[in-house]
């Protein structure tokens, strides 16, 4: 109790220790009945004198008596003994129904989820107090004795509250389920019921403790409700608070408040208590938001300091020379449409402030495109929102923002009032962000939302602006814009919604857009598109543009001049052809040199040509069932594959190509609906979860996210280990050795096997995950896009380890990224996806380098390269290439 109170502060703090002291008040008057009250809950007098009825308080009776003559006090204090066994009763045997039903069919799903929804949304229909009168009075004819009446009673809450457990629980087991750390469960052989209870419910229950604590409120309001009705325990075996409050009714109209203000007071304080206890157990309990001390500082921005450490230390230079390489060159100083004069943002924590923009410097000039670039916690993305007041209540920012419009006049933003800041959004500056799919409103049409834009700045008619909105979709290309100005964001392609977000962005012509990761979430091609669409526009309207990534290759297409941000600072800023050519500050430089660069792979290391073949497709065909008046989708269509011991097999492709599916098939985390898949020299494709339980061993599988493929309930030591615990017949001290050896395999030091996910860096957790892949020795690693959802000096480290990990164990590999850059660096040969068919296979070489389908060259061409000369030659050779990509 004592660290749990410790590890809250503030609000939350107080919250906890005002829950508990009144949970803990009532527990004891519970237990403690008989010797706290000074007279029997019935009693009427005392050595053969009575009370009388209805009297004030008075030393005798400290808060009255009832119009039955008993002592009021002594009634609350026993009601509190009723009200604490039923709710304790009710909540234990509604936890004990409710959970794991709600387990079992968000899990399993099929006929027993449909049914067991069926009859919890029946009795979830019926109003609570209504059902638990109807149940009360089949147990027990509406009263009974105390133990038969709290039983009633309970298992009248009970039946009213299975639903809510239900239900919460199996929408909280259905989004777990998805997760990736329950598909690398599964992968490993892990069991159903451990899966359930180790992996699921580990997940939900920080649900359980909110549903539970609102669920005990409830009862004790129900309690009340049955007493008050006269459904409730006999009043002679038992007190209860509902039933005073219906004794008191006559006695409030008649000045008697005694009889019901404190009954009253009971249930309110009572249900206060187990409230605030819920919701701060609720965070509390969460390991997600534990830290193991003050520091606000994470661990991505910690892996990302000690690059930029040993940079620096490794130059030589002084720190003259580091400030001269962030001063903007006095030969474009001109006059800017956008400026940052000493731009600071710091943020209030309960820990201590952070500050995330550290008085950086920087302008942009009508037609010009400055990128700014950087890595997790830079602060790329904070300096934006701050130059637009969209920052939380919490930011404190100070320092200079100024726009500048094409008659000269100077606003500066900072400061401004949200009305008056209202009317230059849009107009004079606008942003594209990064996700279009949760920037545009889902249940409003793409023209609609344009419309709104229009008519908030302008007097545009309703008519009017819609015309514009067709204008605006046909100016960034969307296709038939007349008809797709009615379509909802659901029915558009990423591409499609990122060019009606630049719409939206150029509707009312503004002096400076700021474009937040633009592409960052398409495909390839689809990026290559809205690159040449925001350049295309840049030309046509003179728009200046601050485009923010972390891809230097977009940055070499696209940008004039590039701001490198490193902890809030700027570090160096010079003219892109100059940076990439001739970088001034180290961290820069190796910055730069962490960036995989396409056609400058060396591959994997050879394979010998007798290598048996681990990895065996023919004919795979995947479908998944279509909706109602659909046909069945297919994913993977007559695929045939092979990957030999110790080779690489990059698989490439766009969004839906099939890629991962084909992933899934080959470790039977997704059956076949054709086709045969072996896996050393074993056809896995017809095999059930029990019968490939014992070769799953042969199997790893490497996610995409390293954030969602670790329980984030589990320490890494147990992520890590539970391949071993499921697998192998190792004792706990033969797994903690093999768990410290596979921790040091992947250079992560031992100490790091107590810590929890949350704790480590993007890189960090995706070596867990590969110790993890690795610890039985498989045959056959799948990795999943592994690099893909970390920061570029973080991804050549992990890709560098993986190489080296690869050669010495000699595993076969299927590599699943849509980055060519990374496929050669690591692939022996490349597969190349387009609609669950393979459409062109080969070595590396020979599709990297000389693909023969016009598809693998649009791939190849849509790839920026991290050299704006080279990256200019790459666009006049691509011509009219990617015309027909939207």
């Amino acid at each position: 109790m004592r660290s749990l109170i410790v590890s809250t502060r503030g609000l939350q703090r107080a919250m906890l220790l005002v829950g508990i002291t009144l949970v803990v008040l009532f527990v004891v008057l519970a237990v403690f009945a008989p010797w706290i009250a000074p007279y029997g809950f019935n009693q009427t007098g005392v050595d053969g004198v009575r009370f009388g009825t209805q009297q004030p308080p008075s030393a005798q009776n400290w808060w009255g008596t009832t119009v039955g003559g008993q002592d009021v006090f002594s009634r609350v204090i026993y009601g509190a003994r009723t009200a604490v066994s039923v709710i304790v009763l009710a909540v234990t045997l509604s936890l004990s129904v409710g959970v794991p039903l709600g387990l079992l069919s968000g899990y399993l799903g099929g006929t027993l989820d449909r049914a067991l929804v069926l009859v919890t949304d029946a009795l979830y229909a019926f109003p609570s107090l209504l059902l638990a009168i109807v149940v009360s009075i089949v147990l027990a004819g509406g009263s009974s004795g105390v133990v038969g009446g709290i039983l009633a009673a309970a298992i009248s809450i009970t039946v009213v509250f299975i639903p809510q457990y239900f239900r919460v629980v199996r929408n909280a087991t259905l989004a777990v389920k998805a997760e990736p750390y329950v598909d690398a469960a599964r992968v490993i052989g892990t069991r159903t019921p451990r899966i359930l209870f180790g992996h699921v419910l580990s997940n939900v229950r920080q649900t359980v403790p909110v549903i539970a604590t609102l669920n005990a409120s409830e009862a004790i309001l129900t309690l009340a409700g049955l007493g008050f009705l006269g459904f409730g325990i006999e009043p002679s075996s038992a007190a209860e608070w509902g039933y005073d409050l219906n004794k008191a009714m006559p006695d409030a109209t008649n000045g008697i408040w005694w009889t019901g203000v404190f009954p009253g007071l009971a249930i309110v304080l009572m249900v206060i208590g187990v409230t605030l206890v819920g919701e701060s157990l609720n965070d509390v309990l969460n390991p997600m938001l534990r830290t193991r001390t003050g520091s606000v500082t994470t661990a991505d921005e910690e892996e990302v300091e000690r690059e930029y450490a040993q940079a620096v230390t490794s130059s030589g230079l002084d720190e003259a020379e580091l400030d001269d390489a962030a001063r903007i060159d006095p030969d474009v100083r001109r006059v800017a449409a956008l400026s940052l004069t000493d731009l600071a943002v710091s943020f209030r924590t309960d820990a201590e402030p952070v500050r995330a923009v550290d008085r950086i410097s920087f302008d942009v000039a009508p037609g010009e495109v400055v990128a700014v670039v950087g890595e997790s916690g830079s602060g790329k993305s904070v300096s934006s929102r701050a130059v637009l007041g969209l920052l939380p209540a919490t930011a404190e920012v100070s320092g200079s923002a100024t726009i500048r419009s094409e008659e000269g006049e100077v606003t500066e933003l900072l400061g401004l009032p949200p009305r008056r800041l209202r009317t230059i959004r849009g107009r004079r500056i606008a942003m594209i962000f990064q996700e279009p799919g949760t920037a545009l409103d889902p249940v409003r049409t793409i023209g609609w939302q344009i419309v709104e834009t229009l008519r908030a700045h302008t007097q545009l008619s309703r008519t009017d602006a819609q015309a514009r909105a067709v204008e605006l979709l046909e100016l960034v290309g969307l296709p038939d814009p007349e008809d797709r100005v009615d379509y909802y964001p659901h029915q558009l392609s990423g591409g499609q919604k990122q060019r009606v977000m630049i719409a939206m962005a150029i509707a009312l012509e503004p002096d400076v857009i700021i474009a937040d990761e633009p592409t960052t979430a398409l495909d390839v091609t689809v990026q290559a598109a809205i690159i040449e669409l925001l350049l295309d526009l840049r030309e046509r309207l003179g728009t200046a543009i601050v485009l923010i990534t972390h891809n230097m290759g977009v940055v070499a297409d696209m940008a004039d001049r590039a701001v490198v941000m490193y902890r809030g600072r700027i570090i160096e800023q010079a003219p892109t052809d100059r940076l990439f050519a001739a970088p001034r500050h180290p961290y820069t430089r190796r910055l730069l040199g962490a960036v995989p660069h396409l056609g400058h792979g060396t591959g994997g290391p050879d394979v010998a040509e007798d290598a048996p073949p681990v990895l065996t497709t023919s004919g795979l065909v995947v479908e998944f069932r279509g909706g109602l008046g659909r046909p069945d989708f297919r994913a993977v269509d007559d695929v045939d594959l092979q990957i030999r011991r110790g080779e690489v097999l990059g698989l490439v492709g766009e969004s839906g190509s099939g890629k991962s599916t084909l992933g899934r098939v080959a470790v039977g985390l997704q059956k076949p609906t054709a086709g045969t898949v072996t896996v050393a020299g074993t056809d896995i494709g017809g095999m059930s979860d029990r019968a490939l339980r014992d070769l799953r061993g042969r199997f790893g599988f490497v996610f995409q996210d390293p954030a969602a493929s670790l329980n984030p309930h589990m320490t890494i030591s147990d992520c890590v280990a539970e391949p071993l615990r499921v697998q192998s017949g190792l004792s706990d001290t033969q797994r903690r050795a093999k768990v410290a050896a596979l921790l040091e395999r992947v250079e992560l030091p031992p100490a790091f096997a107590r810590r929890y996910p949350h704790e480590l860096s993007g890189g960090q957790r995706q070596r867990v995950s590969l110790a993890r892949a690795l610890a039985l020795d498989p045959d056959l690693l799948i990795a999943d896009e592994p690099t893909s959802a970390l920061d570029v000096s973080v991804q050549a480290t992990v890709l560098d380890l993986f190489g080296e990990l690869q050669r010495e164990l000699g595993f076969a590999c299927l590599f699943i990224t849509h980055d060519l850059a990374v496929v050669d660096a690591v692939a022996n040969r490349v597969a190349v996806m387009r609609g669950g068919r393979i459409v062109e296979e080969g070595s590396r070489a020979d599709v990297l380098r000389n693909p023969r389908e016009d598809y693998t060259r649009q791939l190849i061409a849509a790839a920026p390269v991290p050299d704006p000369a080279e990256q200019r030659r790459r666009r006049a050779e691509r011509g009219s290439l990617l015309s027909d990509v939207d």
